[in-house]
């Protein structure tokens, strides 16, 4: 419950770190670079800041560590030997009792 008393959370320190791991995250060095020199201005530590850009790296990362994982799947020892279905079908994923033919190919990986 809020009182009228409580020290705002997102003080503007932490608004800046807020914005600065957004534009890391959205590829924009142009408003990173003006955030940091905002938070350099402002006396937050270079250790916080170092903070905010690795949970942004981390939060831009997932996805591309989700589709690496996939690819993995897809393309791990194994698989090479029969196609996507990794020798069910014969190495050949367009036959319909394969995977459920080429739309169906992705055999749960």
């Amino acid at each position: 419950m809020e009182t009228e008393n409580a020290a705002p959370l997102v003080t503007e320190s932490v608004a800046e770190l807020i914005a600065m791991a957004a534009a890391m995250a959205a590829n924009n060095g142009e408003a990173f670079q003006r955030h940091n020199f905002r938070l350099h201005k402002l006396g937050v530590s270079r250790e916080d800041r170092i903070k905010a850009v690795n949970i942004a790296v981390q939060v831009k990362m997932t996805p591309h560590r989700d589709l690496m994982d996939m690819a993995e799947g897809y393309l791990a020892a194994g698989a090479e030997e029969g196609g996507c279905c990794g020798g069910e079908c014969g190495g050949d994923c367009a036959e319909e009792a394969c995977c459920g033919g080429e739309e169906g190919c992705g055999c749960g990986h």
